[in-house]
């Protein structure tokens, strides 16, 4: 046997409640899990795996484009390793963003020898990459050093900025010279 349906004002005597609008709530829940992800420093594709889902999957959940079956935000909750409660709650405050990411080896690598200042070229040869790849690798140091904006200098800057963070110790620098 089942309840009977509740027809009525509200306990509080306001009258019903009025209806949300659905497309502000897929957005802010997928705001919620955006700013979980990148709170962890997780990409789109990471969270996917996690969470068994697609990678464009997220990327819809995120932007607000889909409604989100309730197995869906589980598998999202759950590869954010947090309860669907947390996120659905009134008292969810949005995560600070991850601090600075740490350099990669590879980064590490080519930074260390783009400190002497030689050309991109001559370093590819010394790290075995293409000249492409230094050139990707020093631009992804350079936007986790936050140093990319800078017209001149960024080598020697991101060298500063990555021994300052203790994402490159001197030592490295040494070895590479």
């Amino acid at each position: 046997m089942t309840a009977p349906a509740r027809t009525g004002p509200l306990p509080s005597g306001g009258g019903p409640a009025p209806s949300p609008d659905l497309d502000d709530l897929t957005a802010d829940i997928g705001d919620r899990i955006r700013a979980e992800r990148l709170h962890r420093g997780w990409s789109q594709a990471h969270l996917a795996t996690l969470a068994g889902v697609t990678k464009k999957y997220v990327g819809l959940a995120e932007a607000g484009h889909t409604t989100l079956p309730v197995v869906r935000l589980a598998q999202l909750c759950h590869g954010l390793g947090m309860p669907m409660s947390d996120l659905l709650s009134d008292q969810w405050v949005m995560p600070e963003r991850k601090a600075a990411r740490v350099l990669t080896p590879r980064q590490v690598q080519v930074l260390a020898e783009a400190r002497t200042g030689v050309p991109l070229s001559r370093i590819a040869v010394r790290v075995g990459m293409s000249r492409e790849s230094v050139s990707a690798r020093l631009s992804e140091a350079y936007r986790v050093l936050d140093v990319a904006h800078l017209p001149d200098g960024r080598r020697e800057a991101a060298v500063r900025v990555a021994v300052e963070r203790g994402l490159l110790d001197p030592a490295v620098l040494d070895d590479a010279a």
